[in-house]
């Protein structure tokens, strides 16, 4: 495969220290630029990196040999960004989650089948060995009793887009999100029913600020998620099936270095600790992100992820 070029679309601060340089480390990807409304963040960025600066969109999607853009702009801007690069036939690779309408996914899914794109939301995590480690646990397991996913941050000292109710700020969207997407990834192609759901606000917030759910797969199991924002730090999983358990720390966001671990039970109670392997999960994210270019299946079976977190972010907010 030729390179592929690639224009990121936005430039906080995780854009600038985790994605870009992630992009210009792959081999199979070439930066080809940059975009953004500050004239000097952009000229910044496309110096340090070696690539094009835009500050007018329209510009940007122009160009004939721009093949992919990657959006990294608060959530509220992801619907019209998204409408636009595949509207101009560009393959959309956008952070978590793609929008917080239901209805919203529903038109960018069609527009990226219609138009035969790619279209991926940044779930980084699930292309970690940690996750695949716990979803191998899962599959080995004759039946699985219940799964408890929590992660929770401290409030932030700029928290920006995440407490404007407009730019679908809050803790479902920015921390919810990448629970929901891991248990609908632990157990895929199960019916999933809402036992309880609640979405909470503190009084002095503009936005949502915790929440829990539970849920019950088809195959038996129960999922029990929890999320925060101002709470103390939590980011884990714990897994119980019939012939042990699992849990494991840091599923979600990891340091660069992390070697993740994990506590295993088997049936009688008795502890033991696996050592994983170190990997960088952005750099996993894209290599998969590349593979769906071309291989008209794996587009379909993205597309239809999206659809089902959507579809179940959705009932949990109107449960």
């Amino acid at each position: 495969m030729s390179l592929i070029n690639v224009a990121v679309w936005g430039l906080g601060n995780h854009a600038k220290n985790r994605i870009l340089p992630t992009l210009v480390a792959i081999d199979k990807i070439k930066l080809l630029g940059v975009c953004s409304r500050n004239d000097d963040t952009v000229a910044e960025a496309a110096e340090q990196w070696g690539c094009y600066g835009w500050c007018n969109p329209e510009e940007m999607l122009k160009c004939p040999t721009l093949d992919i853009i990657y959006i990294a702009t608060p959530i509220g801007l992801h619907f019209s960004m998204a409408e636009q690069a595949l509207k101009a036939g560009k393959h959309v690779w956008c952070e978590k989650p793609l929008t917080c309408d239901y209805r919203e996914t529903q038109t960018l899914v069609a527009l990226a089948k219609k138009n035969s794109k790619v279209l991926t939301e940044s779930f980084m995590y699930l292309h970690h060995p940690q996750f695949l480690r716990v979803k191998q646990f899962i599959d080995e397991s004759k039946q699985v009793h219940s799964v408890i996913c929590r992660f929770g941050i401290p409030a932030l000292e700029n928290p920006g887009f995440r407490i404007e109710p407009k730019l679908c700020g809050g803790a479902l969207w920015d921390v919810a999100s990448y629970t929901v997407s891991a248990v609908l990834a632990l157990f895929p192609n199960q019916k999933v029913d809402i036992l309880f759901s609640e979405v909470q606000q503190k009084e002095d917030s503009p936005v949502d600020t915790e929440g829990r759910v539970l849920l019950r797969f088809s195959r038996g199991a129960t999922a029990y998620l929890e999320w925060g924002v101002g709470v103390a730090y939590k980011n884990e999983l714990d897994v119980w099936a019939d012939n042990g358990s699992l849990f494991t720390d840091k599923i979600f966001s990891k340091p660069k270095d992390y070697k993740p671990k994990y506590y295993m039970r088997d049936l009688n109670g008795n502890v033991s600790v696996e050592h994983g392997e170190q990997s960088e999960q952005f750099v996993q994210m894209f290599h998969n992100f590349v593979q769906l270019i071309g291989d008209e299946q794996k587009k379909a079976a993205e597309r239809k992820v999206i659809l089902d977190r959507a579809k179940l972010m959705n009932d949990i907010v109107n449960f």
